[in-house]
């Protein structure tokens, strides 16, 4: 009798179910009643009238708590705590115990998070595809500033203790695949104590690679993919000599192991685009811009800002929500219009040119495309509406009819245009660049540009070049 009461009252923790549900309603209570800053300790403290050090226990899932404690977190958030949200510690919790106590990581120079906007819900995901479904190899993709290398470490850093090994590695400097692979089995031999030689042969880092992968549990980021692909003809392709990376990633993807591989990166390269499902272990996420109020917080960061709801909700619109460009018209409002959020509206609406950083992420961009590409953002920058495919085909005329259809998945891969339905469009500042790109073109050829649109507003077309 003492032992079966001894054991129903031995303490629990969430599982990672609970874990979410707590966590999403946490966030949304963030977002509704304290202007999406996160609670503190103290006020989580007050709110589930609980003892801070539980309240770390409860939210760190670092060590058992009673079964009441979880009652009164979940209450404080409108939620009912069910038998599925918690479990006692197992064999698995004690050795992430002995992870954590014995951390194995290596950040590089991966940036600073210190300061994150939300993303609730791609964290949410992005743990469930990870912890939960154990997937292999996950994709995030988006445009240029979007926060991509951002979200990456952040969840790194959120789920690290998972792991035997994390380690996070950029190809900005576009790395060979063996240069890659000697530089990551030489932090992860060594953090698991294998006194091995690396193999010197490419199928042999590759081998030794997959053997630590599937013997421990591994964390590996690469961070700028898309510096290796290929540019100017099919997407997803890799750079001649950078071949090694497509066998390197269809490898992690196929073959059986219990770690994990996230990259990051503008195009989607060809094999996750093959191999992703949701029956799959592959997956992706296409990164979309910062809510409103997400945002707001940027330029919070900033200083003090001048301007109404509507102007708010304007500019941020404007910039699609992308943090890189709204840290930039952040610092440009500060320091030329004293924070007044009209003048910078009032500039922007007057044909003010797209602040250089973000336009050099652009034209790189902008520079891997074909010439059928090319033509197809043009176009959709200068009709500015969203287009259902039909009205693409009879609008443009200098590309094949049969390309279009690849040619607007191409571009969609390449986080250049958004669907929505069966209508395309570009985000407003991709739309501002290519609208610059296209004028400034039309005046390097004198005014004599060729004739790529059939049916395209030409009246907007002479009004930019008026104003060129």
């Amino acid at each position: 009798m003492k032992q079966l009461s001894k054991r129903r009252n031995r303490g629990v923790i969430l599982t990672l179910k609970g874990w979410n549900r707590l966590q999403s309603a946490r966030a949304t209570a963030e977002s509704n009643e304290n202007f999406n800053h996160c609670f503190t300790v103290e006020e989580l403290g007050a709110r589930m009238v609980l003892a801070l050090h539980t309240v770390s226990k409860i939210m760190g899932r670092t060590e058992v708590v009673d079964k009441g404690s979880l009652q009164k977190a979940f209450s404080a958030f409108g939620l009912e705590l069910t038998i599925s949200d918690y479990t006692q510690p197992t064999q698995e919790f004690s050795e992430v115990e002995v992870r954590r106590a014995n951390p194995q990581h290596d950040w590089g120079e991966a940036p600073d998070v210190s300061i994150f906007y939300n993303r609730s819900n791609e964290l949410l995901q992005l743990r469930c595809w990870i912890l939960e479904r154990r997937d292999r190899l996950v994709a995030l993709l988006g445009i240029g500033g979007i926060g991509k290398s951002t979200l990456a470490v952040k969840l790194g850093l959120q789920v690290q203790a998972e792991f035997d090994v994390a380690v996070w590695r950029s190809l900005q400097n576009a790395p060979s695949v063996e240069e890659l692979l000697a530089n990551i089995l030489q932090f992860l031999l060594w953090s698991l104590r294998k006194e091995v030689p690396i193999p010197d042969s490419f199928d042999g880092k590759l081998s030794k690679l997959m053997e630590c992968l599937s013997s421990n549990r591994c964390l590996i980021i690469l961070d700028n993919v898309e510096t290796i692909l290929s540019s100017g003809g099919q997407t997803g392709l890799w750079r001649q000599g950078y071949e090694g990376y497509g066998q390197l990633i269809k490898t992690i993807a196929e073959v059986p192991h219990t770690s994990c591989v996230i990259l990051t990166s503008t195009e989607k390269p060809r094999e996750i685009a093959l191999l992703e499902g949701d029956a799959t272990k592959v997956k992706s996420m296409q990164l979309k811009g910062l809510h409103y109020t997400e945002g707001r917080q940027i330029f919070a960061q900033k200083g003090k800002f001048i301007g109404t709801e509507q102007q708010w909700q304007k500019l941020i619109e404007h910039y699609g929500g992308n943090p890189l460009a709204l840290k930039m018209v952040a610092a440009a409002t500060q320091e030329v219009f004293n924070g007044r959020i009209s003048e910078i509206l009032e500039c922007i609406e007057q044909g003010a040119s797209i602040f250089d950083d973000i336009g050099n992420l652009l034209e790189r961009q902008f520079n891997r495309l074909s010439a059928a590409e090319q033509e197809v953002m043009y176009w959709l920058a200068m009709n500015q509406e969203p287009t259902s495919l039909a009205s693409l085909a009879s609008g443009i005329i200098t590309s094949r009819k049969s390309q279009l259809l690849q040619t607007v998945k191409s571009l969609l891969q390449r986080s250049l245009i958004e669907k929505s339905g069966e209508q395309f469009f570009l985000q407003p500042i991709v739309m501002e660049y290519a609208t610059q790109r296209l004028i400034e073109q039309v005046c390097q050829e004198h005014w004599e540009s060729p004739n790529l649109f059939q049916k395209a507003p030409q009246k907007q077309l002479q009004l930019e070049l008026k104003g060129a």
